[in-house]
């Protein structure tokens, strides 16, 4: 028997007999189980490359503070200088930051998109590389995600263009290139292997952090475990067909604009409820959820959107940062606390400032 609403149920057990209704409220129960085992835990999703799952409870174990920045296109100095306010790093001479061994229990989540728009693509490439080995020693994490830019790279080498071979040429002895580096070189070297690696999406508590977050699926439970199912099965190949499924303009890396129309973010949210998650995290476009170039909330508290509009220097970067103190509800994740948002944003001055919305 489907599970009716809790009013419906309500109205259909006083109509009828005495002898049904101790059924029916078992069928109540049964109902209330399921609905709130959906919201304590996400959906039986397998473990896969394609994706890094964090529980709410190996997030209170482990961390004290989320971080979340994305779109960084090739903006170093940017971002390191967003990384030093938030004292997740220090400087060690003019070129060199490293992660900040004084400060444990933090979890940095970039939402991809390192390439293509600043002069030093590949030094973004390597400074994430690097901190996320040194983070990882100190008690703290990097999880890097997928931006379509690398995707695109990655799936045709012949879009590198010469910003991202001149940023190569002036990285090419740390990476061990020639004087001038072919797009082939630059994927072969330890530039490609990380790339190579990242995942496309990130299960953390009960929120998903994608770049674009759209996820195109039916609106029920198997279509949306079917949508990962493949995402999953198209990542165990290696090779540019991977990156090819994900440059489809619909996919959860490249869809642009899907938070325009009322209608698709609510469907969003029923196939985010679907998988028992309640929040998405995304990049992407900088004017999502109509705030331009600032990290900002929807005002129903299911979407953040993280694109600040480094690109063409819209800003000079931001940092979302949440304190999992305030953050963590059970086995949930909370974007808001009486209306209010839990999470704040940091900018390049160092001061932190309440979440648009």
């Amino acid at each position: 028997m489907a599970c009716y609403g809790l009013e419906q149920l309500k109205t259909s057990r006083r109509r009828y007999a005495p002898a049904m209704k101790s059924a029916i409220a078992v069928i109540l129960g049964a109902c209330l189980a399921a609905g709130a085992a959906r919201a304590q835990s996400p959906g039986p999703l397998p473990p896969s490359p394609a994706w890094v799952t964090l529980s709410t409870e190996q997030l209170r174990a482990d961390f004290d503070t989320l971080w979340a920045v994305s779109d960084v296109h090739g903006r170093l100095e940017e971002l390191d200088q967003l990384l030093v306010v938030a004292n997740l790093v220090k400087r060690e001479g003019e070129d060199r930051v490293v992660w900040n061994r004084a400060q444990p229990r933090q979890l940095l989540v970039v939402l991809g998109d390192y390439i293509d728009g600043g002069r030093d693509s590949v030094g973004v490439v390597l400074r994430l590389d690097q901190l996320s080995e040194q983070a990882a020693a100190a008690g703290s994490r990097v999880i890097a995600l997928l931006g379509n830019h690398e995707a695109a790279f990655l799936a045709d080498l012949k879009t590198a263009d010469r910003h991202l071979l001149s940023s190569a040429h002036r990285r090419r002895a740390e990476l061990g290139l020639h004087k001038r580096p072919t797009a082939e070189e630059l994927s072969n070297s330890e530039f490609g292997r990380f790339l190579r690696g990242l995942p496309v999406v990130a299960f953390i508590g009960s929120w998903l952090f994608a770049h674009s977050g759209y996820i195109d699926a039916k609106d029920d439970r198997s279509a949306v475990q079917g949508y990962f199912a493949r995402l999953a099965s198209t990542w165990s190949h290696e090779g540019p067909e991977r990156y090819l499924a994900v440059l489809d303009p619909q996919s959860i890396v490249s869809d642009h604009n899907w938070w325009r129309r009322r209608s698709r973010r609510s469907r969003m949210k029923g196939r985010l409820a679907e998988l028992g998650l309640d929040g998405l995290v995304f990049g992407h476009d900088p004017d999502a959820l109509g705030f331009q170039d600032v990290i900002a909330m929807d005002r129903d508290g299911w979407f953040i959107k993280v694109d600040a509009g480094m690109k063409d220097g819209g800003s000079p970067g931001m940092l979302l940062r949440c304190d999992l103190a305030r953050l963590v509800r059970g086995t949930k994740l909370a974007m808001t606390t009486d209306g209010r948002p839990n999470c704040q944003v940091l900018t390049v001055d160092g001061k932190l400032r309440d979440l648009p919305r």
